[in-house]
């Protein structure tokens, strides 16, 4: 298989930094024990564990004791929502979420509401912004849950984190308050305990490490149940065999995001521009999401193009030697709009029509403008193909 000229499929899958997999070599081979057991097998297991607990804090600024692993930031977010929910049941029936929560947080959300929650969705402005005003309309005194996305995963716009747990705590301080920092924990700055949640997800995808590894910092007296029983592992709010290697991957890679995250955040957000830039100067384009680069995940870029079917685009584009996904990483074998693109208030053919390109500081300019080239041939002969095109 040739290698392709240009790989902007970063938040689909990400290669490991070599940092990263040096750390998690040991666990692999000759450390091998399990971090639980007495005697000498287990001792450097251990402190590998401890280890990756520090450095996954010291990244957000969260104490190590707060810190739960999990197989990724999904298990995360569906810990967050049913273990709060489940320890809290006494504070009400009530969940809040924005229109543009991960789908793992809504499918948590809308799976409590068969249960017999109360879900309220609070809409977003047309870059897919959530208002701190609307928000704690939303909440009301029998809310229990609140649920808030710092970056949202496929058009990438930044949310006002402290303005919205100030306007949720407002409206009740008795509320749990969840954030998901899933796509943005080591991508921009974030201070877990400045921002004053009650449980901060954090993935490892997002900075290089293993995808099928992830954290839930958890706020001492927030009250969680573990989804998966049966041990005392993570402190009890997580059972079973910690996976070592990927959590020292995962630790090493935080450490290595919070040495380069400035200096990584300003050249993925000039590439970014630069693509940007080059996709829109095809007709009928558009940029979904932030406009200002600043705004938005660093190296997120989603565009939707007029007369285009995004999957049919993604194929030409591969065939191109360009990889991206169509819409939404996390949606792309659904054939289905991406919720956050319907939120912001478009309708088809433009939710159906989106591409997610993501980059990293490692991307090229020669890779982005590859995909710019790439681009505007692949929509140019879609389109000569379609009966729709004016």
């Amino acid at each position: 298989m040739t290698a392709p000229a240009a790989y902007l499929d970063h938040a689909a899958a990400s290669p490991l930094d070599p940092r990263v997999r040096a750390a998690m070599l040991p666990y692999l081979d000759a450390d091998f024990g399990s971090p639980s057991s007495l005697h000498e097998w287990g001792r450097a297991p251990a402190a590998a564990l401890a280890r990756a607990r520090g450095q996954v804090a010291a990244l957000v600024g969260a104490d190590p004791d707060h810190v739960v692993f999990t197989s990724g930031a999904t298990e995360a977010r569906n810990l967050a929502v049913k273990g709060l929910r489940a320890a809290n049941a006494a504070l009400g029936d009530g969940i809040v979420a924005s229109a543009v929560e991960h789908p793992a947080t809504l499918s948590a959300c809308r799976s409590a509401e068969r249960a017999g929650a109360r879900l309220r969705i609070v809409p977003v402005d047309a870059v897919g912004r959530i208002d701190a005003g609307a928000l704690a309309a939303a909440v009301d005194d029998a809310t229990a849950l609140v649920c808030v996305v710092h970056g949202q995963p496929d058009i990438g716009t930044l949310q006002d984190l402290p303005a919205l747990i100030a306007a949720a705590r407002g409206a009740r301080p008795e509320a749990r308050i969840v954030v998901d920092a899933g796509e943005t924990a080591g991508r921009v700055p974030l201070d877990v305990a400045a921002l004053g949640a009650d449980a901060v997800v954090l993935g490892g995808g997002a900075i290089g490490g293993p995808p099928w590894t992830g954290a839930l910092v958890v706020r001492p007296g927030a009250r969680l149940h573990p989804l998966i029983e049966g041990g005392l592992q993570e402190s009890g709010k997580r059972a079973g065999a910690e996976d070592v290697p990927g959590i020292a991957g995962l630790g090493a890679a935080a450490a290595v995001a919070a040495e380069g995250m400035v200096a990584a955040a300003a050249r993925e957000r000039a590439l970014a521009a630069r693509l940007a830039e080059g996709l829109l100067r095809v007709p009928d384009v558009r940029l979904n999401g932030d406009p200002d680069p600043a705004g938005r995940i660093p190296g997120h870029v989603q565009v939707s193009a007029g007369w285009v079917e995004g999957e049919s685009l993604c194929l030409a584009l591969a065939a191109r030697g360009v990889a991206v996904s169509p819409g939404s990483a996390c949606t792309a074998d659904a054939g289905k709009a991406a919720p956050a693109l319907e939120a912001i208030g478009l309708t088809a053919p433009w939710t159906h029509s989106a591409i997610l390109l993501t980059l990293r500081a490692t991307t090229t300019e020669e890779e982005v403008d590859h995909a710019v080239a790439a681009f505007a041939d692949a929509v140019a002969a879609l389109r000569a193909m379609s009966p729709l095109t004016p």
